[in-house]
């Protein structure tokens, strides 16, 4: 990952006053680098754990009430990071919208944005498909296929070492995806009074996302297509996630360009931060206790869990990342555990983390994918994937990164991988 985390114009907000087009300086969100590294020690965590049988899988039961702990602890890791792609990848085009900025360019947005993800994602596809997914490998279209993260639309297409990049796919669609939203919530909010008003008709079409991805969800996990079916892996079942993310910029955006006029939910949240945080934490532990089941294995869920476990998912991924995308406000708590140095320095080559870590936990395992010593699994993963993962940022993203500028001066979106799992 980049050195930063960056988007929209600089901290504290501006005047409360009318809005009037002006240069764009980069927004710095520190939190967000420091709980985009916990999200991704999270993932490696609840990997490691299934391979080692903490995790409740087919027949095998997992490890009781640390299972349940475990799972509930670590499973909004992966919804985390897609609302902060969400978030950071659409608040300067809301920005644009709710103050006059300039408007992210469309051809830098593409460069940019290929470039972040393209080549530690390549460098990991290659080292896979040569060594623990080659006899997958039966044509040229097949790696292709890998290659330009088409690999998730057909059964059997993902090859072993590679199984949590179908997140890439979603990531992918929604790059493609999102100027074509901005531009329709722009038009939906230019004729608003004010930036809060603007913010509230451009919630009613993410609203709208949110309730394609669950209806999606439902879809895809209907007893008809059975356990792990292709369409699980599919973009539309998890927009919801990436919904609450644009949601919070939209907000963000809107605080930012008039104080005075915060929507009332996003100024409760900047009222009570740390509120916020506890909130999450109550609700995780109730979550321990779900009545539909579920909780401490990592079986195909039901399309009931899924009706009922998805709401509460988006729920607690907006009460954690909320209290961090207030202009201005800050947490004292929130700041000292997400700004510390060695979790800003994992999430800078979090991208490559999570890129790594299932070769990791295969070579490690010799492809079984089965160990019975967790700690020690959990270990070697971590600082296998961590130590992969900086000879990718300092060899590969890095020096790729230089180009970005390439197609426009200094970029208005975030310059790092924004779902750096």
């Amino acid at each position: 990952m980049a050195t930063d985390i960056a988007s929209g114009t600089s901290r504290g907000g501006p005047d409360a006053q009318p809005p009037q087009a002006r240069d764009t300086k980069r927004q710095y969100f520190p939190e967000l680098q420091g709980i985009r590294a916990i999200a991704v020690l999270a993932v490696i965590t609840i990997h490691s754990a299934f391979t080692a049988g903490q995790i409740g899988f087919g027949d095998y039961p997992g490890n009781g009430a640390f299972a349940v702990v475990l799972e509930r602890f670590t499973r909004e890791s992966l919804p985390i990071l897609f609302a902060l792609s969400g978030f950071l990848i659409y608040r300067p085009f809301a920005l644009a919208t709710m103050a006059g900025t300039a408007r992210p360019d469309l051809k830098a947005y593409a460069w940019r944005r290929a470039l972040r993800i393209f080549p530690a994602f390549w460098l990991v596809s290659i080292v896979v498909m040569l060594t623990l997914g080659r006899e997958q490998v039966t044509s040229l279209w097949y790696a292709l296929r890998v290659l330009s993260m088409q690999h998730v639309y057909n059964a059997g297409a993902i090859p072993a070492g590679l199984e949590s990049t179908w997140s890439m796919a979603t990531e992918s669609a929604f790059y493609v995806l999102l100027p074509f939203f901005a531009w329709f919530a722009g038009r939906l909010a230019s004729r608003a009074a004010d930036p809060a008003a603007k913010a509230r008709r451009i919630l009613v079409p993410i609203a709208a996302i949110i309730v394609i991805g669950y209806a999606f969800s439902a879809y895809s996990h209907s007893a008809a297509l059975g356990p792990y079916p292709v369409q699980g892996n599919w973009p539309p079942g998890w927009f919801g996630y990436l919904a609450v993310g644009m949601a919070l910029a939209a907000m963000s955006a809107a605080a930012e360009a008039s104080p005075t006029t915060m929507l009332a939910p996003y100024r409760l949240v900047a009222k009570y931060p740390g509120l916020c945080w506890l909130a999450a934490l109550i609700v995780i532990v109730l979550f321990c206790f779900s009545p539909v089941g579920g909780q401490g294995t990592a079986d195909y869920p039901t399309m009931a869990v899924v009706m009922f476990d998805q709401p509460i998912d988006l729920l607690i991924v907006f009460l954690l990342l909320a209290p961090l995308t207030v202009p201005g406000v800050r947490s004292r708590f929130i700041e000292s555990v997400l700004t510390v140095r060695p979790l800003q320095y994992i999430g800078k080559v979090s991208y490559g983390m999570f890129l790594w870590h299932i070769p990791m936990i295969l070579f490690y395992t010799d492809g079984t994918m089965s160990s019975d010593n967790f700690p020690l699994t959990w270990l070697i993963v971590q600082v296998g994937s961590f130590l992969a993962a900086l000879v990718s940022y300092y060899a590969v993203e890095k020096p790729a990164m230089r180009l970005r500028n390439r197609f426009g001066k200094k970029p208005v979106e975030p310059s790092i991988p924004v779902l750096a799992r």
